[in-house]
């Protein structure tokens, strides 16, 4: 049965659709119209639909109602520039947590990232609350001492200083299934869209690499965190209103590029 639907009244005939697709999943018939290729596999990435000027394509896995109009305009580029470089690791919040609608927004936007294949196979964990967040915190520490990794992560835990989630009244994880093999690649550039998201919303975020690299390594973290049987934690964040501002942007490293 075809996914694809054609108003061959609207349709002109023009291939934009049979172009941007990228499995080749459609073709042009010998009338011009756009049509499915025998054995195919749609991955479901909309593009035959979002670039039909004419409105005369519709998918049945892609209802409709739930497309939303894309941006027609470009933002300024100095602007972006701007925000871009301005992005601090921030690794001192305030103590309330993210508002529950702020979060939903962020997990709105990052689950639209690109995924290979567009396999859209992350799952969310999201942590609120100072006590919970210690406890985590807590669950990583114990994997740091008896490991004898990070010493000074542990001396600082004694004296009172959290350098596993820094504190932060907001914890956001994200894991893939295990045999995913773009698990990390997903991950990161999904945490990366919800980074800039939160940035622009006046949030604080650091990523969690502490908690990252332990959770792979000590089941109580992935138990604390409720990981789904089959999933692996692939990358975090620490969220939350930043305690302090940032004036300046410090310099970076001279660019290290190559030219083929």
């Amino acid at each position: 049965m075809s996914q694809i639907v054609v108003d061959t009244s609207l349709c002109v005939k023009d291939g934009l659709c049979v172009d941007v697709c990228p499995s080749k999943t459609l073709r042009r018939s010998e009338e011009g119209l756009p049509e499915e290729t025998p054995g195919s596999f749609c991955i479901l990435c909309g593009h035959c639909v979002a670039a039909c000027v004419c409105d005369a394509l519709t998918h049945t896995g892609l209802p409709q109602e739930k497309m939303v109009l894309a941006a027609t305009v470009p933002p300024d580029p100095a602007l972006i520039d701007s925000f871009l470089l301005s992005r601090r690791s921030v690794r001192e919040f305030k103590e309330q947590p993210v508002a529950r609608e702020t979060l939903e927004a962020l997990l709105d936007v990052a689950r639209r990232a690109p995924t290979a294949a567009n396999s859209q196979t992350l799952h969310w964990i999201v942590v609120s609350g100072m006590e919970k967040i210690h406890a985590l915190s807590a669950e990583v520490i114990n994997w740091v001492r008896a490991s004898g990794t990070r010493p000074s992560a542990v001396e600082l835990w004694d004296q009172g200083y959290d350098f596993v989630l820094r504190g932060a009244p907001t914890v956001v994880v994200v894991c893939t299934p295990a045999e995913w093999d773009w698990g990390t690649e997903d991950s990161a550039t999904a945490l990366a869209y919800m980074e800039l998201a939160a940035e622009a919303r006046g949030i604080g975020v650091c990523w969690a690499g502490f908690l990252t690299r332990v959770a792979a390594v000590h089941a109580p973290v992935r138990q604390a965190l409720s990981v789904p049987e089959g999933y692996v934690v692939k990358g975090g964040l620490m969220l939350g209103e930043p305690k302090y501002g940032y004036r300046y942007v410090p310099p970076r490293k001279p660019l290290s590029v190559q030219w083929i």
